[in-house]
This record gives structure tokens, C-alpha cells and sequence, in this order.
């Protein structure tokens, strides 16, 4: 994929409060929708991002007081679509990683854990890394030509 310019991207930052998630949603949705995703690609867009946001706050800021800010940059080209969540908590060891079974995480009465599951099923790449101390950036990939396929099949 082709290299940006920092110019073409979209940022802005959110309090670490669930309470402007919307701000989020509405954001990404609005520029998914511009690029031409259909509503269902836009519709799984917003579910991982919303995901990927809160999973922030639940887990990389969970013993933080205040919550640090989550910074968001969204930029895409004839390739992708691409939204990198960046955050000021605890890194996870994204690798290791290991999906629930299901119906087995369900019929074992087990509601958490199925976040990163949703995220990837959504988006069509991801990737987490620690980018320095405290700093970490979980991307989220749409390829267009998968979404554009995807809306002829429907």
C-alpha cells in the first residue's frame, strides 16, 4: 500500500470516555459512507472501531485515573481504508491472540472475549503494535476491492 501523505489524513482526538464514542462512530461512518463502502461494509466498520475503542478503555486504560486520550487517524486510497487507534495504556501481546470456540465460549456462560474476535471478522487486516513506551497503535484495514465485491454479491 502506498505511503500517505500525512496532509491526506484525517486525525482528531477523543476524552477516554465511552461517552464520546459517538463522536467516533459518527466520524468514521460519515468517511466510510464518502469513499463508497455500501451500508453493510460501512455498518462493519463502525462495529470494529467501536470495538477497538473500547477495548481501550475496558483494558489498555483500566487502572488509569484519568483516562488518557484515544487519538484516531483515518486515511484510505484506491487500496484501503485505513484507521489507526492510538492509545497511551497497556499493551497487550497481540500475537498470542487465541479466538474463542464457539458454541463453546457461549454454552460455557462466557460473554467477554469476543471483541478482538468481532474487530477481525469485520475489518480485513489488523495489526497491533507497541509504537514506543506507552504508546501503542492497533490498525484497522478495509480493503475497497473486497468491500466493492462483496456489495455486487449482495
Amino acid at each position: 500500500m502506498e505511503k500517505i501523505p500525512d496532509q491526506e489524513k484525517i486525525r482528531f482526538r477523543i476524552p477516554g470516555d465511552a461517552r464520546y464514542l459517538f463522536l467516533v462512530r459518527t466520524v468514521v461512518t460519515a468517511l466510510a459512507r464518502a469513499v463508497g463502502f455500501p451500508d453493510p461494509e460501512v455498518d462493519k466498520i463502525e462495529i470494529a472501531v467501536d470495538e477497538a475503542c473500547t477495548n481501550v478503555l475496558d483494558h489498555a486504560y483500566r487502572d488509569v485515573f484519568p483516562k488518557p486520550v484515544i487519538d484516531l487517524e483515518i486515511h484510505s486510497n484506491e487500496e484501503a481504508f485505513v484507521i489507526d487507534i492510538i492509545d497511551r495504556g497497556l499493551s497487550f501481546d497481540f500475537n498470542a491472540y487465541v479466538p474463542p470456540k464457539f458454541p463453546d465460549h457461549w454454552i460455557k456462560g462466557q460473554t467477554r472475549g469476543v471483541g478482538l474476535y468481532l474487530i477481525q471478522q469485520c475489518m480485513d487486516e489488523t495489526s497491533y503494535e507497541q509504537v514506543e513506551e506507552n504508546v501503542n497503535r492497533f490498525r484497522l484495514i478495509k480493503r475497497m476491492r473486497n468491500a466493492a465485491a462483496r456489495a455486487d454479491a449482495v
